[in-house]
């Protein structure tokens, strides 16, 4: 939120979050209130609602395509596979999330 708070427009954006035991409202909730944003909470075991959670599925299989080299550290891995995934994956991740969104409201399969 650091960074979002420096851009004014960004003020009453959903902070959009799992069900993970360190999301807890009660802790959370006021923090993000009070910082001018509207925290929302995706229903259990819902991924395909939730942008980065698909990224990091593509991250973890670039991650995990070869062992690491002796000269590799996990961390140049990730920030490697980060960089190499494109624009309009990350966009098409978002896009898919928005389109699931209708269907669970009307309880579809996804």
């Amino acid at each position: 939120m650091d960074i979002m708070d420096e851009f004014p427009n960004m003020k009453g954006t959903h902070i959009v979050m799992d069900n993970a035991p360190i999301h807890s409202p009660q802790l959370i909730d006021p923090f993000i209130i009070e910082r001018g944003y509207i925290p929302v909470y995706l229903p259990p075991y819902s991924p395909e609602l939730n942008p980065i959670e698909m990224f990091w599925k593509v991250l973890k299989d670039r991650v995990k395509r070869t062992a690491l080299t002796t000269a590799e550290t996990l961390n140049s891995r990730i920030i490697e596979g980060s960089e190499d995934v494109p624009v309009e994956h990350l966009q098409n991740f978002i896009q898919h999330s928005i389109d699931c969104f209708p269907k669970c409201l009307n309880k579809e399969p996804l």
